[in-house]
């Protein structure tokens, strides 16, 4: 998306700084060149800032430079596309600081520049960012569909069918916020039919706010169909972004009358939630707190949930909300009735707080949880008050009809604890039609359910026989390719033997050629011993991965946290001794690597791996310099092990940090490898001196014939020396923060 908009393939293929994170490498390419590739620069460089995280706040000076920069850079070179796309870029961070009006002058001239250039390609991003960007409130909501159908319009006019999708789901995402259900669906439906017609394979996303609308609707047979496709399209795809959204919506549809189906759906969705680190997750901690209580482990369930906020900390106004509900529901059920009021209150707070941008979604659930909790404590009155708002609040989609019928029950308790006749009758007979309704639905429910089944095994059958028919096809080409080649190899053979009779003729007559041939035989064995080398690297790299994969598949049944750190570890020391024979697979020189680019691309792989959550900058002062396999593999394993610490252990209490590493020549023969950070240094982490991560660093240094030193100044300091020569004599030394 960054680069999008710029054709310059000599430039594009010098943007690992971009996947490395590195705007500094930006800014120094930046001074290198001159012309349009600096216009262009200028404009990527603009573009990484302004997609940053909150970027529009912490980096909006340095973006309204950059751009502000070409644009006038764009003019000069006579190159307007090129500014139109800079001040597209504008409108994107002006509207989420929420300049509204400025934002609106700018898209005005925007747009009357594209019409005159006739740029419609520009003019359908502009509306699109304006509508995308804008911050949520139920104002804006109709003026930002709006920008979208603009939009829309423009990528049906140039037949940019994939344009269209995406501006179609975003206006049902929008209807669907403002209670617009079956426009929602509409819009929905006609992206998913577009998306058909062009075999565009991330449906799923599509199906899957189909299965939202016609949840709300109160349906379930079209849900259920959209969930189930959702998940085969999304796993088929090795897509696995949306896999616990998918996971949950299937479990929410099963959890009225299939309660093993919703179990096994909701663990498994809580279980992928929890391996992304996604605070989403607090979304469905309800239900599966909800199984753990009926099941009897209410101090499981509660130690669940506080381990769970440990790990990942809720952050915004609905992970909070759910956060604090399940913990009153946990000490409820515990008999600790001032906790869980404590709790309930900061829920209440919290809804109250999102009610006023969005209306009351989740006042019913506060209601009907103050019921539950008044009626544990046998304050009656307090209790049926409760749970009439409750009753008042409540709509279909929003709450379910399971939760509903069972408070019911509670309040027909409470009448007869009250011993309040007329109002326990006419609770009962409401009880006995909600009774009946359900029971109705039931059944509509179950013949829906089956519906879908047979489609989905009606669709599979036409699916296989395709597949026979494809294969039955596929068997008759084989065989007349067969045939064709065996006649093409019979006239190729004759060839053959006719070229081979000149070739003998020729060589008698041209004896004098024979020791030329002789030296071009051997340049084609030394060819072939190289690639069989470079071979022989790729294996060891795809085995590597391969182990990779088994301890990562391994990890997934290990519930030891110090077992599953092992593997992590283990997985990462691997990856270091892959990346080598990948480079030295990919590299004309198979005996040796640059470290340099080794080194960013391994600090690069680590710090994504540990997904911190945290600002850790790294910062590189490193020569070339090319090191025999026989050093790299210590080496790769050396720096794994000193940044791994460092990432681990280096921050506990900071949300930011700095890592450097340098690799230095200090003179012919020496050279010097250091990395260090500005940590809370080695006292302050649980240092243990025979820790297998420094055992591994002081032994690989030994197998080197390094020096290895480590220090605490402002941060941790490992040193190791080494002789720059791979068959005699090897010494390291490296600064490295853990």
């Amino acid at each position: 998306m960054l680069a999008e908009g710029i054709d310059d393939s000599e430039l594009l293929s010098q943007l690992h700084w971009i996947d490395q994170r590195d705007p500094a490498k930006g800014v120094e390419m930046l001074s290198a060149v001159k012309g349009k590739k600096h216009l262009e620069t200028l404009i990527l460089l603009g573009a990484y800032y302004a997609f940053e995280p909150k970027g529009y706040i912490h980096y909006k000076d340095s973006v309204e430079y950059l751009l502000k920069s070409a644009i006038e850079e764009s003019k000069n070179l006579k190159d307007q596309k090129l500014g139109r796309r800079a001040v597209c870029l504008l409108i994107k961070t002006s509207i989420q600081s929420n300049e509204t009006l400025h934002t609106d002058s700018i898209l005005r001239k925007l747009i009357e520049n594209c019409e005159t250039a006739g740029d419609k390609e520009t003019a359908a991003r502009a509306f699109l960012y304006r509508g995308l960007y804008a911050p949520f409130s139920m104002a804006s909501t109709q003026n930002r569909i709006e920008y979208f159908e603009k939009a829309g319009n423009i990528f049906r006019e140039l037949k940019n069918t994939e344009g269209e999708i995406n501006t179609l789901t975003d206006i049902g995402y929008l209807l669907l916020t403002t209670g617009q259900q079956q426009r929602a669906y509409n819009a929905f439906a006609s992206a998913l039919q577009k998306a058909e017609s062009i075999h565009y394979p991330y449906i799923h996303y599509i199906t899957d706010a189909l299965a939202l609308v016609t949840t709300s609707q109160g349906k379930f047979g079209e849900p259920l169909k959209y969930s189930l496709q959702s998940i085969k399209t999304a796993e088929d795809n090795r897509d696995s972004i949306g896999w616990a959204y998918f996971y949950y919506r299937l479990a929410h549809l099963y959890r009225e009358e299939e309660a093993q189906e919703n179990e096994y759906w909701t663990r498994k969705a809580l279980d992928r939630f929890v391996m992304e680190h996604n605070p989403a997750l607090y979304n469905i901690l309800t239900d599966v707190i909800d199984i753990m209580i009926e099941e009897g482990h209410s101090r499981e369930a509660l130690d669940l949930t506080n381990n769970i906020a440990k790990k990942i900390p809720p952050v915004n106004l609905t992970e909070r909300f759910f956060y604090h509900l399940v913990l009153s529901i946990c000490y409820k059920n515990l008999g600790q009735f001032k906790s869980a009021e404590s709790h309930l209150l900061q829920a209440d707070s919290l809804e109250t707080k999102a009610e006023a941008f969005r209306g009351p979604l989740r006042r019913g659930t506060v209601y009907a949880q103050y019921g539950y909790l008044y009626l544990a404590q046998r304050q009656y009155l307090k209790a049926k008050e409760s749970f009439e708002k409750y009753f008042k609040s409540w709509s279909f989609g929003s709450q379910s009809m399971a939760n509903y019928i069972r408070s019911y029950r509670k309040l027909i308790e409470i009448d007869s604890t009250l011993d309040d006749k007329s109002a326990a009758l006419v609770h009962y007979k409401r009880y006995v039609q909600l009774l009946d309704s359900n029971f109705q639905r039931s059944k509509i429910r179950q013949a829906e359910e089956l519906q879908v089944k047979y489609q989905s095994e009606e669709k599979e059958n036409k699916i296989a026989l395709l597949n026979q028919q494809t294969k039955l096809e596929q068997a008759n080409l084989k065989e007349a390719t067969l045939i064709k080649n065996v006649t093409i190899a019979a006239i190729g053979a004759m060839i053959v033997i006719a070229g081979l009779l000149y070739r003998q003729t020729r060589m008698r007559k041209k004896n004098n050629n024979r020791l030329r041939n002789v030296l071009n035989e051997k340049e084609r064995v030394l060819d072939e011993k190289e690639w069989l080398l470079k071979e022989i690297h790729h294996r060891v790299k795809n085995n590597l991965q391969i182990v990779m994969s088994l301890l990562n598949s391994q990890s997934a049944f290990i519930d030891n946290q110090a077992a599953l750190t092992a593997i992590h570890d283990s997985q990462h020391r691997v990856h270091a001794m892959s990346l080598i024979h990948q480079k030295l697979y990919n590299t004309e020189n198979v005996s040796s690597i640059d470290m340099s680019f080794y080194i960013r691309e391994l600090s690069s792989y680590l710090n994504e791996s540990f997904n911190t959550q945290r600002n850790i900058r790294f910062h590189f002062d490193l020569e070339s310099l090319e090191i025999d396999v026989s050093q790299a593999v210590p080496l790769g394993l050396i720096l794994n092990e000193a940044i791994t610490n460092a990432l681990k252990y280096a921050f506990p209490e900071r949300e930011n940090g700095s890592i450097s590493i340098s690799l230095k020549k200090l003179d012919e023969h020496q050279c010097l490898l250091a990395i260090s950070d500005n940590g809370i240094g080695m006292p302050s982490r649980n240092k243990k001196t025979g820790s297998l991560g420094m055992s591994l660093m002081e032994g690989l240094s030994e197998d080197l014939g390094g020096k290895f030193t480590i220090e605490n100044n402002h941060g941790t300091m490992v040193r190791i020396l080494f002789i720059h020569d791979a068959v005699t004599k090897r010494s390291i030394e490296s600064v490295a923060v853990i």
